[in-house]
């Protein structure tokens, strides 16, 4: 039997390496610095007992186009991207699905 899984990259980006107080309005106020992109959503990941940033977060974009442009001009900055003190590390964000 064959099993197959697809990736696909979203409109979503990945926020990797974020401080344990991090939430979604500090990311929201660093990237509109960033950028001029407008942001659909931002959705940082919790300890549900602390409720304390699991140091990743989702930031979800209106089109591909603009998921491309935020990463490319975060790319060509000439530092790190840093929010709350801390460098982050970006990427795209993949859906992901098993035929399994």
């Amino acid at each position: 039997m064959l099993h197959y899984v697809v990736v696909f990259t979203c409109a979503a980006l990945l926020l990797r390496g974020l401080d344990a107080m991090t939430d979604e309005s500090s990311i929201m106020h660093v990237l509109s610095q960033v950028g001029n992109i407008p942001l659909k959503s931002v959705c940082v990941m919790r300890n549900h007992e602390s409720g304390l940033s699991l140091g990743y977060a989702f930031v979800e974009l209106y089109s591909l186009q603009d998921s491309a442009a935020l990463l490319d001009i975060i790319s060509s900055l000439p530092f790190s991207l840093d929010i709350d003190g801390k460098a982050i590390m970006v990427s795209y964000a993949r859906n992901t699905f098993s035929t399994v």
